[in-house]
């Protein structure tokens, strides 16, 4: 592993260092999620990773999960496994609920899990324009949930033609299938944008089958997914959008690591309304927006070939949030810009467990006439770029929770660009999150007392800003939470009582030219989470607190992970790359029991493209091409070496 690291710290050295001259094409793209409002990236002090759609296509990754596995910090556990895995994400190793998910700016989570979480599998990677990672505490700007980071996810639209139709189709491993047609366009009044996509997947055991002769059954994954957008095409002083999407996917499920079941099968949907409103002033702008999401989560295990206590077993799930808010960005002065909003924040939920047993019938349910709360929140910033280098953000937002009462949290970035060629950034920030409703409201374990988890982040870094066509970055961070959500084994109820530490590195480098192109990532982890100590009494069957311990919490997290790629241009219609990504290892925790170690692994992916003209592409993928055997969950089987091809007709 010395050796991984020393690899990685004097590659991106070497390209640091070789830089001499000339600026990036790169510092002039605008991005919107850093501060809520257009600007040049350059602009901005904070930590922020850009996909575009063309990485995104010549990439041999064909689902969200596996292509934000590979960014710098990230860390995807599930995308590796059987269609339909629920896919955890972590940013800097902070919890799953801990990293807030945009779809084209509007918050998105599923408020009827224990961590209010949203479910990327509901996100095809075909949809996507591009991406925008922004890292550390953003809840002065965000509110809620972005404790580690934000992850932006910009659909694509048609800007400039009246009618663009384009068809995606793709078939690979597993008996796997994909269709994703779409239509858009543009008339005088409008741009509108239809799409419908429909996968399925025989897949293959979810369940790690350990005998000599394989019995698990196949675990499959049916999919369907449509979207309905319209919105004002003109620049005048008004604009508008409005829009739909629907998702849904069934996939098998087995009992648990290295258990299989038979009839055990899980029905998710997520349907989102989204419409906003932009009005162009003098100095600015004021925009409103509206967003509503419902996911639904409903389980059955009616299966003939029993597993476990109870016979048959149903539960159902569903979260709706609603989301309003009103916001205004103003040019003060030449280089001062300032941003000033209000949002308020409805989430109730429906929850419903049944199962029978040889004791009987059981039952439980929890209703959205009572578990349900509101969070308003007040926030301004402001944001200074002078011609001479010299940037700096600061902010403040006020949330007020309909139960918990009130909490402040800050920003200040300052940051400094010598040259356009070096960037040297510094952030501090606060953030929180706010319990769930099923940690409030849970009949048997909820406690309705809970406090917001708080964090407060530092990170330090050094930017290349493209020289030579070579671009960097180093980044140091550090991320204090307080007030942590934990669950006391003693009295069954959720409490307030962790105290969480995580560090690390972050390096990227990368070479671009026409023809060919690389890039490099690597991340260094480390995290101690201090909380009660816990002691289990055979004799009494029961749990004692007794003092506190401390332990890493970076459980399925590798200390260590590197990703690289590298393209080239082969000739005017043929594109090739190959992308590697290293995992060190890892601990999956254990209930009364030491953590279980997962060894390293280390994949390898190779892509290739033929353009047949400007609107016909064909492309293969091999994944994982030595057939690494790993786990990324303990007793849950990963995707062994498999393939995709496919055509991309139209835009």
């Amino acid at each position: 592993m010395t050796k991984t690291i020393a690899l990685a710290c004097s590659l991106f050295a070497a390209q640091f260092l070789h830089g001499q001259s000339d600026s990036s094409k790169g510092l002039d793209e605008i991005v919107v999620t850093a501060n809520r409002f257009p600007q040049k990236q350059v602009n901005t002090g904070k930590v922020m990773t850009v996909i575009t759609r063309t990485q995104i296509e010549q990439s041999p990754f064909n689902t969200l999960g596996e292509l934000l596995g590979r960014q710098t910090g990230v860390t995807i556990v599930g995308s590796g496994n059987a269609p339909g895995t629920n896919n955890d994400l972590y940013i800097r190793g902070s919890g799953t609920g801990h990293a807030l998910i945009l779809i084209d700016g509007n918050p998105a989570y599923d408020v009827s899990t224990i961590a209010a979480t949203f479910d990327i599998n509901f996100v095809p990677i075909g949809q996507i324009e591009r991406i925008e990672i922004l890292k550390g505490g953003q809840s002065t700007i965000y509110g809620s949930d972005a404790v580690s980071g934000v992850i932006n996810i910009i659909t694509r639209s048609n800007k400039n033609k009246k009618i663009a139709p384009s068809i995606h189709l793709s078939n690979g491993s597993f008996g796997t299938n994909t269709v994703d047609v779409t239509i858009s366009g543009k008339t005088d009044l409008m741009k509108y944008k239809l799409q419908y996509l429909r996968t399925n997947s025989q897949g293959f055991s979810s369940a790690m089958d350990t005998n000599t002769v394989k019995t698990f059954d196949k675990d499959g994954f049916r999919q369907e997914f449509a979207l309905a957008q319209v919105g004002s095409v003109t620049d005048s002083k008004w604009g508008w959008k409005a829009g739909a999407q629907w998702s849904k996917y069934n996939n098998d499920l087995d009992q648990s690591g290295f258990e299989d079941a038979k009839d055990y099968t899980v029905a998710n949907q997520n349907l989102q309304f989204t419409a906003g409103l932009l009005r162009r002033i003098k100095w600015g702008t004021i925009q409103a927006n509206i967003n509503l999401n419902n996911s639904t989560r409903n389980y059955l295990d009616d299966s003939i070939h029993l597993n476990g206590y109870a016979k048959f077993t149903q539960l159902d799930y569903t979260g709706r949030s609603a989301f309003a808010e009103i916001f205004t960005t103003l040019r003060l002065a030449e280089g001062l810009q300032m941003f000033a909003g209000v949002d308020q924040r409805w989430q109730n939920t429906d929850q419903y467990y049944m199962s029978i047993s040889d004791y009987g019938k059981y039952s439980t349910a929890l209703g959205r006439d009572t578990a349900n709360i509101r969070l308003s929140s007040f926030t301004t910033s402001i944001v200074y770029n002078s011609k001479k280098g010299f940037n700096l953000e600061s902010g403040m937002r006020l949330n007020l929770h309909s139960l918990y009462g009130s909490n402040l949290t800050y920003t200040i970035n300052p940051s400094y660009v010598l040259n356009n060629r070096i960037k040297i950034a510094f952030n501090l920030s606060s953030a929180f999150k706010a319990p769930t409703l099923y940690q409030l409201y849970d009949g048997a374990i909820g406690a309705r007392n809970l406090k917001p988890e708080t964090s407060v982040s530092s990170e330090l870094s050094l930017q290349l800003l493209g020289i030579n066509k070579i671009s960097g970055r180093a980044t140091l961070f550090n991320r204090n939470i307080k007030n942590g959500i934990d669950y006391d084994y003693e009295n069954n109820k959720y409490f307030n009582n962790n105290k969480e530490i995580s560090r690390g590195i972050e390096l990227e480098t990368g070479y671009s030219e026409k023809k060919w192109n690389v890039s490099l990532n690597y991340t260094y982890l480390v995290g101690n989470l201090s909380t009660t100590k816990f002691v289990y009494d055979e004799n009494e069957g029961t749990y004692a607190a007794k003092g506190d311990t401390s332990f890493s919490h970076l459980f399925r997290i590798p200390a260590h992970s590197l990703n690289g790629t590298f393209g080239v241009q082969a000739t005017k219609k043929v594109y090739l790359s190959i992308a590697q990504r290293f995992a060190g290892k890892r601990y999956e925790g254990m209930l009364d029991a030491a953590p279980v170690k997962l060894d390293p692994y280390h994949v390898i992916d190779l892509f290739a493209q033929y353009s047949i003209n400007k609107t016909i592409k064909l492309y293969t993928s091999l994944k994982n091409v030595f057939n690494a055997d790993y786990q990324e969950i303990l007793g849950y089987t990963a995707r062994g070496r498999n393939y995709v091809i496919g055509v991309r007709i139209g835009q």
